[in-house]
């Protein structure tokens, strides 16, 4: 029986949803909680996956199942929002998956192992499970500290993930551009991440994603990064051929090695802002920009 809360936050995706279930009947979370985004308004077809969705999550293993069910649609943004303050105000500390991923069994056991050892070290805000680029520095650690939390599978702390909101309202230009200074050198890169500041602020965008990275940032915390992938993204197999290749296969990594000291790996960083965030990434908030402000489908 795992005994660390596991938090699922689906939608529609009914064969993703049953095929991340068969791996969590394996690992048996002894708490389980399912949390469901509703259906779009006058789509029938939509409210149907919707359901045949939360019909897949029926544990025959003892734990205890709790449910957050939402009727009106509210969108990836702010049904995670509202999940994550419900799962944390009943747990402490978790493990959170989304129905269109599929984690390798290891990234169970990583994250229980580093929630505990990172528990009371307020330098670590987020325990990711991905890995989307190459990891520069040939150490032998099973991962390294990164200023960019990846989301596609993670474990995190209640009392790091409080004051997150979508508006960043803690988070005035004066006060941006110094927590900017203190994790950011490149003139370009600067130049990148405050450009993005500036849309999500000034069109009041819903993209947690990079809302969530200055919510780290402003922690003047780091993010743990696993050396191999352990969570596939089986969404971005329909994506196109730039954001498709981010669909990596998930690894071992147990036994974990240990880092020595909680500091930041730059290169990999520097490596990471160049191959993911500013070639492949930089598709995935166009059509984010176009989707929540000019109501264009991407395909």
């Amino acid at each position: 029986m795992f005994k660390v809360p596991v938090l699922l936050i689906l939608y529609n995706k009914v064969d993703n949803t049953h095929d991340l279930f068969q791996i969590l009947r394996e690992v048996q979370p002894a708490k389980l909680y399912v949390a469901a985004d509703g259906a779009r308004p006058h789509d029938r077809l939509d409210y149907v996956h919707c359901l045949q969705s939360r019909s897949v999550i029926l544990p025959e293993w003892a734990c205890t199942k709790k449910t957050f069910f939402k009727e009106e649609h509210l969108g990836k943004a702010r049904m995670l929002l509202q999940a994550m303050q419900w799962f944390f105000s009943q747990e402490p500390e978790g493990i959170v998956l989304f129905d269109d991923t599929l984690p390798h069994l290891d990234f169970f056991f990583y994250c229980e192992e580093l929630l505990e050892k990172y528990r009371k070290d307020k330098r670590v805000a987020h325990i990711s499970g991905t890995n989307l680029a190459r990891c520069r520095n040939k150490k032998n650690d099973s991962y390294y500290f990164s200023a960019y939390p990846q989301t596609w599978g993670f474990a995190s702390w209640q009392d790091r993930w409080e004051g997150f909101d979508l508006q960043m309202s803690g988070l005035d230009e004066p006060v941006f551009n110094q927590v900017l200074e203190e994790y950011v050198k490149n003139p370009a890169e600067k130049n990148y991440w405050l450009r993005r500041y500036e849309i999500l602020k000034e069109h009041e965008l819903d993209i947690w994603e990079y809302q969530y990275i200055y919510h780290v940032w402003h922690l003047r915390a780091l993010s743990i990064i696993p050396r191999k992938n352990l969570i596939m993204n089986v969404g971005l197999k329909t994506k196109k051929r730039g954001v498709r290749r981010l669909a990596k296969q998930a690894y071992p990594i147990l036994p974990l090695v240990h880092p020595q000291q909680v500091e930041r790996d730059t290169e990999s960083d520097n490596h990471s802002f160049k191959y993911i965030y500013n070639k492949a990434f930089i598709k995935m908030f166009a059509d984010w920009f176009n989707q929540y402000l000019l109501g264009k489908k991407t395909v």
